[in-house]
């Protein structure tokens, strides 16, 4: 776990992040094969590498990236989860979780709960899944600021509490050893796994 307030430190990525029609366009689902084998095509992809650049060794073997932005308002709540190879889960009922993920929060507006909550280590070796979790003295809580960077193992059962009011929108993304089959009809794909052509993804932001 690692967590560092005020990453960002350039504020034209900054002001480039919060632009709607970014959060509006970007498919459910995304890949990309990393900064040494493709340059950024756009502005989340230039945030992965600004993020991950210092962060991963050779040694990691990551091969690339999944990404999506989240933005969740009054009332919403993600359940307890593990990242995960989301295709390999429905049709083989079997778990494989990336190897290092991140969460940053690109804007927090009066923001009343929405907190990241993270359950006491969970054993995913063999592929077990827990859906349920009560929460107790164990479990890490974080609040979500604006520039605020958490690394963390996605594996792990994690969930975002209720948001009373206003609104968090964070970007995430995870490092893979193996690509997982999510992608298996393209880069870019919608919550039913089908390839999106998303017109958007080859626009390079200028740093």
């Amino acid at each position: 776990m690692l967590l560092v307030d005020g990453f960002i430190k350039n504020q034209k990525i900054l002001n480039e992040l919060k632009k709607d029609q970014h959060w509006a366009n970007i498919p459910t689902f995304n890949w990309w094969d990393g900064w040494w084998k493709v340059k950024p095509r756009n502005i989340w992809e230039t945030t992965i590498e600004i993020i991950w650049k210092s962060l991963i060794r050779p040694e990691d073997k990551i091969c690339g990236f999944e990404y999506w932005a989240s933005r969740v308002t009054e009332n919403d709540i993600l359940e307890w989860h593990h990242d995960k190879d989301e295709k390999l889960v429905k049709e083989k009922n079997t778990m494989m979780c990336p190897s290092v993920g991140m969460i940053y929060y690109v804007e927090i507006k009066n923001l009343d709960g929405g907190y990241l909550e993270i359950a006491p280590d969970q054993n995913v070796d063999k592929g077990k899944f827990k859906k349920i979790y009560t929460y107790d003295d164990h479990t890490e809580r974080y609040m979500p600021l604006e520039n605020r960077l958490i690394i963390m193992n996605p594996g792990r059962l994690h969930g975002v509490s209720k948001v009373h009011k206003g609104i968090r929108k964070s970007f995430i993304a995870n490092g893979w050893s193996k690509k997982p089959s999510t992608f298996d009809e393209g880069e870019n794909v919608n919550d039913f796994f089908h390839f999106v052509d998303w017109k958007e993804k080859n626009k390079p932001f200028d740093i």
